[in-house]
């Protein structure tokens, strides 16, 4: 079935708009889940270094330097393991230097975290740093989005195949009442196959009623006539 060109101007601005708003609800969903993820990824690790930073000060709260807290390297390398995305954990002196490591080197891009170390004279003596890789992140932000891309392109289709068939509808629609009420009106119209009969009906009173008001003028003019031709005898 051939598209007319109303058909097309009608369609056109509504799958027009219908991918502007499908490709906008999607930009800001994923925008919106990628800040979500971000700052539960940010929670999460400031929890981390907190809990590493009481383990450490309790050590330091008995008088023991940095470098001679014993439980630092495993309870930094228990974090690491339990989270695969930590690049590294330093902890480091009053210095600055590295005292403890996870041995693995932090990444030019990756996150970085870093808290203070205190004893209970409140006096900072280290720090404690925090690497984390956003790869994780953003490979499954990635993911989401070519899923939501595909969904949007999926209903932008579906959208539009709908408006087309609608608009078809609708313009087949007007086509047949026309053409009811132009044949209704002229005899010699082509018939049309299924004719609105509402229309017809309409028609056949607009015609019904032109009728009388062309009689009564014919009649009135008549009359006007008549009384002008007496007058003239007289």
């Amino acid at each position: 079935m051939a598209m007319s060109r109303l058909s097309i101007t009608i369609t056109a601005p509504i799958a027009l708009i219908s991918a502007l708003a499908i490709g906008l609800t999607v930009f800001l969903n994923v925008g919106k889940l990628d800040r979500t993820l971000g700052e539960l990824e940010d929670s999460r690790l400031r929890f981390t270094i907190n809990v590493l930073r009481q383990n450490l000060e309790t050590g330091l709260d008995l008088g023991l330097p940095v470098r001679s807290l014993g439980n630092a390297q495993a309870a930094m390398e228990l974090e690491a393991r339990q989270d695969p995305d930590i690049v590294a954990l330093i902890v480091k002196d009053d210095k600055g230097r590295a005292a403890f490591s996870t041995g693995r080197p932090a990444q030019s891009d990756s996150i970085v975290l870093s808290t203070p170390l205190s004893n209970n004279l409140g006096v900072t003596v280290g720090a404690i740093e925090l690497h984390y890789s956003r790869r994780s992140h953003d490979r499954f932000i990635a993911g989401i989005s070519r899923q939501l891309l595909l969904a949007g392109l999926l209903a932008t289709v579906l959208s539009t195949l709908l408006a087309v068939l609608g608009t078809q509808l609708w313009v087949r629609r007007i086509g047949r009442t026309l053409g009811s009420i132009e044949h209704t009106l002229d005899a010699s119209a082509p018939p049309v196959a299924r004719p609105d009969r509402h229309a017809v009906a309409l028609a056949e009173q607009a015609a019904g009623s032109a009728g009388r008001a062309l009689r009564d003028l014919e009649q009135a003019r008549r009359a006007i006539t008549s009384k002008d031709v007496a007058g003239e005898k007289l």
